[in-house]
């Protein structure tokens, strides 16, 4: 008991050291002046809204599923789309938590055993899916009690629940854990490593699961097939008949998924456990001075500032390349062939053209609001803020560079959307030429608001690279104000739709205010006081 107890306290340590959201902790017992009140009030606000609204859409979900007569594909829909989404999550945190965090470097010079930090971190990864979990799985569970009128939703819900995470992450967990210990009997880095494992577990697992399932034949209807193909986890469809107090009894499986991987890890990993890299092995050669302009040379250096930190990098090209591939991958699990072929013609037809290319808009626009890689230029610098007031380049000239780079970076995400909506979809090439240059256009004015807030007040004391993305209100605030803007000018095309308003009119009006933003935003940035 008490070595559980040593490694609940150490998860607890882990946790604080790499999931500390915004420093929340410290701002509660901190004095609260009017900005951090204003600033959580609108946050709040913000957050409630779009719950209000997934919770309109899952309603909506339960009562067409109800009509059709299929009430009880609604649980296990939402068991799969949670397990699909904390699969990404938990692949995400796994590679963060075990080959980019520093912090076993430091903890191996305690006396503790390998497979106590090991636990410890997949405790970590568990705790953060149960609170991804909570706010997905309480309107599913809320709306299913409430059309049901039965106690036992809750139940199955609350054992789903605490089991789903372990379901997920306990492969990926073992997995991480073999391939770190094959990189330390190679004595190479371990991130290629885990990496190529993770893409080939999920590779293997969506093969597998085609394989087996087969295609749609005569005598195998759709709902079969989509009843084979989303099963949330192993043995679902014998859980689902299980009596109310066994499904209470299958809680006990969390703690014999924390055990077992202690286990494991202990056989694993064994007593000792070593960190290899390439600095031991790198030959120091004399680099030649070669003469560049300022902004060139600045450029550079902010693109081997990011791409050289794992850290940044997949915190920021999460959203930039993940997100543009869920859109096909909702339409291919959401709809049948058919169904996609419908689409894909009306993309091309006359009359609808116009409406496809605003909802390619509406995608772009979003998909590159949220983007961190601006909103923490400034606050990446951290302890060497001080090199930006010494260098013979004016901090207006830096801010107008980093917001060129973080651009650059944000095109690369508007390219695969405009790729997958040529190829998947069948955008013809004039709608791909205007979607790209308003995408790119809003691209840039959202990466030119995430650097003005994060020059106004960056966040500069950090001791953890996470903490300048993870931990940084301004990237919170930019994502907020982005989103905000992206809603008023959906308001105002749809108002502009009703009133019969031209194309030609609708595609100025979104160049016209976007550039006087971005002109404004340029004024504002030039006159900002070093």
């Amino acid at each position: 008991m008490y070595r559980w107890i040593k490694v609940f306290q150490l998860s607890k340590t882990i946790s604080k050291i790499n999931f500390t959201f915004l420093n929340f902790r410290y701002k509660l017992k901190a004095r609260h002046d009017t900005y951090s009140i204003v600033l959580t009030c609108f946050v709040l606000s913000i957050i409630g809204v779009f719950y209000y609204y997934y919770f309109q859409m899952l309603g909506q979900l339960y009562d067409g599923l109800s009509e059709l007569g299929l009430g009880a594909l609604f649980c296990r829909l939402a068991l799969f789309a949670v397990a699909m989404i904390l699969s990404i999550v938990s692949a995400f945190l796994l590679i963060n938590i075990f080959c980019f965090s520093k912090d076993i470097e430091h903890l191996l010079l305690f006396p503790v055993r390998p497979c106590d930090i090991f636990t410890s971190k997949y405790i970590t990864v568990i705790l953060f899916c149960y609170g991804i979990e909570i706010l997905l799985l309480l309107p599913v569970c809320i709306i299913q009690t409430q059309y049901m009128g039965d106690i036992s939703a809750i139940i199955t819900y609350i054992s789903a629940a605490a089991i789903l995470p372990h379901i997920v992450v306990f492969p990926l967990s073992v997995l991480v854990t073999i391939c770190l210990k094959i990189a330390m009997l190679l004595k190479r880095t371990r991130t290629m490593l885990v990496v190529t494992g993770i893409i080939v577990y999920f590779a293997g697992s969506v093969i597998g699961v085609l394989l087996s399932n087969g295609q749609i034949g005569a005598e195998r209807d759709l709902l079969n097939w989509v009843n084979d193909f989303i099963v949330p986890f192993p043995f679902y469809n014998a859980y689902i008949h299980f009596h109310p107090g066994l499904k209470l009894f299958c809680i006990i499986l969390a703690a014999v998924f924390m055990g077992v991987y202690y286990y494991l890890s202990k056989l694993v990993i064994g007593k000792k456990y070593a960190i290899y890299d390439k600095e031991g092995r790198i030959r120091l050669k004399a680099m030649k001075y070669n003469s560049s302009s300022k902004l060139r040379s600045y450029f550079k250096k902010e693109y081997q500032t990011f791409f050289r930190n794992p850290v940044y990098v997949i915190n920021g090209l999460f959203g930039i390349f993940i997100t543009p591939f869920l859109l096909p991958l909702s339409f291919r699990i959401s709809t049948t062939a058919e169904s996609i072929e419908q689409i894909r013609a009306l993309v091309s037809a006359p009359e609808f053209s116009f409406y496809a290319v605003l909802f390619a808009l509406a995608v772009i626009v979003l998909t590159s609001a949220i983007n961190i890689v601006a909103s923490s230029s400034f606050s990446r610098e951290g302890a060497s803020f001080w090199i930006t007031k010494i260098i013979p380049y004016s901090l207006k000239q830096q801010a107008f560079v980093k917001a060129l780079f973080s651009t650059s970076i944000s095109i690369m995400g508007i390219i695969i959307n405009c790729l997958i909506f040529k190829v998947y979809f069948n955008y013809g090439f004039i709608q791909i030429g205007v979607i790209s240059f308003v995408g790119i256009l809003f691209a840039a004015l959202w990466n030119l608001i995430g650097v003005f807030i994060d020059m106004k007040r960056p966040k500069l004391e950090w001791t953890n690279e996470t903490e300048a993305i993870k931990q940084n209100v301004n990237v919170v605030l930019s994502i907020l104000l982005c989103i905000a803007i992206s809603i008023g000018y959906f308001f105002a095309v749809a108002k502009m739709l009703q009133n019969g308003f031209a194309a030609g009119s609708i595609i100025t009006f979104l160049l016209c205010s976007v550039c006087i933003l971005i002109l404004l935003l340029c004024k504002g940035i030039a006159s900002h006081q070093e």
